[in-house]
């Protein structure tokens, strides 16, 4: 059982602190892509879901090769 607190925040709240719109916090809840409880017909939301969701979904930059501008790749210089 879990004994931590949580602050629940609503889309609007969510979206007011995280600087998305409410649009896109609740397409991610009616997706079912960040974790929240749903009481009713209302939404509640973890404080940290958007960080969650942004660490399970960032795309980290291939290591390896240098990475040349498509106008170097041309043989232009810059």
């Amino acid at each position: 059982m879990r004994s931590t607190s949580v602050n629940l925040l609503t889309p609007r709240q969510m979206a007011h602190q995280s600087g998305w719109s409410v649009k896109s916090i609740r397409k991610l809840l009616a997706e079912r892509r960040i974790r929240h409880l749903k009481r009713g017909n209302r939404y509640l939301i973890p404080q940290n879901a958007i960080d969650e969701f942004l660490d399970a979904n960032m795309v980290e930059p291939e290591s390896g090769g240098e990475v040349r501008c498509a106008v170097e790749a041309e043989g232009f210089l810059l």
